[in-house]
């Protein structure tokens, strides 16, 4: 394998190497991207085996690109009458958010944005947080309920914000939207693409979204002038789904940043796109410009087989190695994490496959 392409463990200032099988996964639908690897347990270069022990800092390189920075989860050694082998699993730091307690003073803010909520409950665990895209107006009210973990506070709290919190390589919390970053090159069907398969769903699409407030509507819930009595709501329709399949949420939101008429409108776009996906394989895990495929940039796709020619966004990519290197990139539809439809005078081509 190429220098370039060498995957490292990298544990207490040891770098471990020599793998015979790696998965290594970065996605923007997933709050911690992590790693499985299998190697023999003596290590090239090395005179003895040095078992490598679970809650481990650890970082994964490859070549010198680093793609996770977090912990050790599981140490799985394996003997038969050949062969002594390991498998080591982790994830990035924010994998911790994903098990612990969401714990903060008195579990409640007034009058605070959403990175600054990340933040106080980020802290403790010595996570960073970024924030690469606009969250909107400060809540006026929000409460951690009790026996949430981090994760399912701040998912909760993001929702209300429609913004995406994924990780990145250094094990930071990232607060982000889709990217208009572009891939160079393509992935083609005959040329560089290996294998491909379609998921083209109904069963998290309804033809109506009908988003409720909690409480009396006192401010601009809808987008306009405020209504006149409690139990807000705003709706939007699917059209393409042709059979009664209404949903009703309720929005814990208190009508500041994002309104409900954008709330009704960003669930009905987000579960439309994310219904109509791909997943291709193609060999090696580096584009033509010779960087690592990443997760949120856009690719063009020409599959004839899975009726795609357009531009599809990279929600995840799995780097594998087993006799050879490969890379399995998850592709959906970009206003799958798109918060407004674009306005524009044109109606917008409908290439929504899943009615095909």
């Amino acid at each position: 394998m190429p220098a370039h392409d060498k995957v490292n463990l990298i544990v207490a200032g040891t770098v471990y190497s020599g793998w015979t099988d790696v998965d290594i996964e970065r996605s923007i639908e997933r709050f911690a991207g992590s790693f499985t690897i299998a190697l023999t347990e003596r290590w090239p270069g090395q005179a003895s085996a040095r078992p490598i022990k679970p809650g481990r800092p650890c970082q994964v390189k490859i070549g010198d690109d680093l793609v996770i920075t977090g912990y050790t989860d599981d140490y799985m050694p394996r003997i038969d009458s050949e062969t002594h082998s390991v498998s080591i699993s982790g994830r990035d730091k924010t994998g911790d958010l994903v098990d612990c307690s969401a714990i903060h003073k008195s579990g409640q803010w007034k009058k605070i944005k959403l990175e600054r909520i990340a933040t106080d409950l980020c802290k403790p665990f010595g996570i960073s947080v970024i924030t690469a895209t606009d969250t909107g107006k400060a809540f006026p009210s929000f409460n951690v309920e009790e026996g949430e973990s981090v994760f399912e506070c701040l998912d909760r709290a993001a929702r209300q914000r429609a913004v995406l919190l994924t990780s990145d390589a250094a094990g930071n919390l990232l607060i982000t939207r889709a990217s208009g970053a572009v891939s160079p090159g393509a992935l083609i069907e005959g040329q560089n693409v290996l294998s491909a398969e379609g998921q083209f769903s109904w069963k998290d699409r309804h033809s109506r979204y009908t988003i409720k407030s909690q409480e009396k509507s006192g401010e601009d819930y809808l987008g306009g002038p405020p209504a006149k009595k409690s139990g807000a709501s705003a709706a939007a329709a699917d059209t393409s789904v042709d059979r009664y399949r209404p949903l009703i949420v309720i929005s814990e939101d208190h009508g500041a940043g994002v309104t409900m008429a954008q709330r009704a409108s960003y669930e009905q776009r987000v579960r439309m796109g994310r219904s109509n996906r791909a997943v291709v394989t193609v060999q090696g895990w580096r584009r033509p410009d010779g960087k690592l495929w990443q997760p949120n940039t856009l690719v063009s796709v020409k599959s004839p087989s899975l009726a795609l020619d357009s531009q599809m966004l990279i929600a995840g990519c799995k780097y594998s190695l087993r006799d050879k290197s490969t890379t399995t990139l998850t592709l959906v539809r970009k206003e799958a994490f798109d918060l407004i439809p674009q306005a524009s005078g044109k109606k917008k081509p409908d290439n929504d496959m899943s009615v095909v």
